[in-house]
């Protein structure tokens, strides 16, 4: 959605029903309140699926939270923005407005099934610094917005769990699933204080190893002398 050309009402609704009848989620990218007003009115006429989800929920007061609950929608933030943009916004954003930004606790209060995105390249793709923004809601200024939205490390750590296919099921280490690891140089109680990518030792995707601080990755390697090797 962009505030400034909403689409018309009726084409909106008309393209949501066409998703779902193609078997297939919407999703709705929503900065502003205007624009997150405008979907969920949208989404309401046409009907939900679930799997149905809002990206960013950048401003989303009480009664909003409400509605998205009821209408059984994920939802997929983006936290380290509050670092990231966290100077600006104060700024830029209305005074009564800064309680709402990129809200964390309020969803997961609403039981709205929630995950972590990056938005790269508009923002950082590190999910540990994503984290520890959600933990401490502090903006590289040092202000912190939205301290009652602060998650603890181990709920910070759920946002990038969650099943990409079903946001309200958390990956788990089980026999059968895809092999999508991240290993820690040391034990999660010493981790989570600082929840940085620091201690990443090796991270493992789909089976096939993409980092690995210690040995490297074979893209990572210095190329070798012997042509036997």
């Amino acid at each position: 959605m962009h505030e400034a050309a909403l689409p018309d009402p009726d084409d909106a609704a008309g393209f949501v029903r066409l998703a779902h009848q193609q078997g297939r989620n919407i999703a709705v990218h929503c900065t502003t309140e205007t624009e997150l007003v405008f979907a969920l009115a949208t989404i309401g006429a046409a009907g939900t699926e679930r799997g149905d989800r809002i990206e960013h929920a950048g401003i989303a007061p009480d009664h909003l939270i409400e509605d998205m609950a009821h209408l059984g929608l994920w939802v997929v933030s983006q936290p380290h923005f509050i670092t990231e943009r966290g100077d600006q916004y104060a700024t830029d954003v209305d005074a009564a407005d800064l309680q709402w930004l990129y809200r964390l606790r309020a969803f997961r209060d609403a039981a709205i099934p929630l995950a972590a995105g990056s938005d790269a390249p508009f923002g950082g793709p590190d999910p540990w610094a994503a984290m520890a923004s959600a933990v401490s809601r502090t903006t590289r200024g040092g202000l912190q917005l939205g301290q009652m939205e602060a998650l603890s490390a181990e709920e910070a750590l759920g946002l990038f769990l969650a099943d990409p296919l079903d946001l309200a099921r958390e990956r788990r280490i089980e026999v059968g699933a895809a092999a999508d690891l991240c290993l820690l140089a040391q034990p999660w109680q010493e981790a989570r204080l600082s929840l940085s990518a620091h201690n990443v030792r090796s991270t493992i995707a789909n089976g096939r190893v993409i980092y690995d601080r210690i040995n490297k990755t074979p893209a990572e390697r210095e190329p070798s002398a012997d042509p036997a090797a």
